[in-house]
């Protein structure tokens, strides 16, 4: 072949194997599996992502852990302990759920230990209450890393994660939908009690009647 059409057959040959490589590292996960492997990079202190045995890697959210974020006190100790933790270090992942931003939601292990465990333990993560309301290990390391005060913790009054994440996109700290609601009336009376504005989203329509789908009541 002349050499003058190698650099076409090169690129030919790439858009080929794109794909197949993409494909890789998109393939799905599901709940309830579990692998073992070292952590490819850290994004911060409860993301991070891991290598997959079909190829690729898949980015992995802890389960039931909230670390601070980048802009937050403490948020670039929790991503250096993070690191610290896991790097060079085989790991194991234990799939919990597929979250609502297609990251896979889990619990990892290093050395035996829980990774949530040890950054709550330190002061360097929150319990995510909301999603793992039962976690009981996770509240006990919190109420000691809390009365000890470590970490965050040393802060007269830190500001959560979730909250901080709420500000950040406009939304109010206690956001509700419709589905919070039991009644029409119930939902109404929330809605006026946070005018003027619909900072909630209740009145998509704007005829000042919150979840009009939901029931009168009796």
């Amino acid at each position: 072949m002349p050499v003058r059409y190698l650099p076409a057959l090169f690129a030919a040959l790439l858009l080929f194997a794109a794909p197949s490589s993409f494909a890789q590292q998109r393939a799905p996960v599901d709940p309830g599996q579990t692998s073992t492997g070292r952590v490819v990079e850290v994004t911060d202190g409860d993301t991070c992502d891991v290598p997959r045995s079909i190829g690729g890697a898949v980015t992995i959210r802890l389960h039931g852990v909230d670390a601070p974020e980048s802009a937050q006190s403490y948020g670039t100790a929790a991503t250096r302990a993070t690191r610290q933790y896991v790097g060079g270090e085989s790991v194991r992942v234990a799939i919990e759920e597929i979250g609502r931003y297609g990251r896979a939601v889990a619990q990892i292990e290093v050395q035996g230990a829980g990774l949530g465990a040890m950054l709550i333990r330190r002061g360097l993560a929150w319990q995510y209450r909301q999603y793992a309301p039962n976690a009981t290990e996770y509240a006990r390391l919190q109420r000691q890393a809390r009365n000890a005060g470590r970490g965050l913790w040393s802060q007269a009054n830190p500001t959560a994660p979730w909250d901080c994440r709420d500000r950040s996109s406009g939304q109010p700290a206690d956001d509700k939908d419709c589905s919070n609601f039991d009644t029409q009336p119930e939902a109404q009376r929330f809605f006026e009690s946070r005018q003027p504005g619909d900072p909630h989203g209740l009145n998509g329509n704007k005829d000042g009647e919150a979840c009009g789908s939901l029931p009168s009541g009796p």
